[in-house]
This record gives structure tokens, C-alpha cells and sequence, in this order.
């Protein structure tokens, strides 16, 4: 797992995790950029265990756009070297996202499930213009 600030990526942290050690997310591996709660970067569950809740780019989006689809996913690594990973909201735009993060603030992990469920589907709204 690796937690990185980006200088190109917006100054977004990211957290990565190679597809072996990723449990709950069909194989794959994670590159994705942490979305904030109201403090600091990680999520307090039910039992006070912290989750990162991150927006994964699809691979075909590319590393640095975004305007991008993709899941929110929340992630805890308190399974000793695994990732267990939770599919929040499947096929959403980032910028759809952020802004859900943003106008909500989340402080819990059940408040971040609350808003990310909230972000209406690729399905739904069509495709969007490149940015």
C-alpha cells in the first residue's frame, strides 16, 4: 500500500495496492485518489477502525485526467497485508464525486457509504464532454 501526495494529480493523495494484496474488488488492483472526510484522510467505521475512501479510475481513463469514470471505493487495511476493499458506488464521474465529498463533508465511514451512494451513475446521466 502506499499513500502519495501527487503534485500532478492536484495535490490529491493517492493509495495504491497491488492486485495480490486486494481483497473485495474482482482481482484488481488500486491506484486510486483519497476523497476527504471532515478531518484528516481516513473514515472511523462503526468501531473506530479508519477507511480510506478513494475515487478509482477505470483503467481506461488515464492517470491524470478528470473528468474521468470510475468506483468509490472505501478500503481498510487493518487485515494484516491485505486491502479489504468496499464497492461504494460503481461507475461514476470524479468530478461528480468530489463535489458530493465536498458539499457533504462526511465524517463517518456510514456517512461517506451515505453520500457516495447519493453521486447518480454513468448509466443514468449519459456520457460527459472531455474537460
Amino acid at each position: 500500500m502506499r499513500w502519495d501526495e501527487e503534485p500532478a494529480d492536484r495535490g490529491r493523495v493517492k493509495f495504491a495496492a497491488s492486485a495480490d494484496a486486494v481483497e473485495g474488488y474482482g482481482g484488481r488492483g488500486l491506484n486510486g485518489r483519497a476523497l476527504h472526510p471532515v478531518a484528516g484522510y481516513t473514515f472511523p467505521d462503526q468501531d473506530g477502525d479508519p477507511w480510506w475512501v478513494i475515487f478509482q479510475p477505470w483503467p481506461s481513463a488515464g492517470p491524470h485526467q478528470h473528468r474521468v469514470p470510475g468506483d468509490i471505493l472505501a478500503c481498510n487495511d487493518s487485515y494484516g497485508d491485505m486491502v479489504h476493499v468496499v464497492v461504494l458506488a460503481a461507475g461514476v464521474w470524479e468530478d461528480d464525486a468530489e463535489a458530493a465529498f465536498s458539499a457533504n463533508a462526511p465524517s463517518s465511514l456510514a456517512d461517506a457509504a451515505r453520500v457516495a451512494a447519493a453521486v447518480e451513475p454513468i448509466s443514468r446521466r449519459g456520457p460527459r464532454a472531455a474537460g
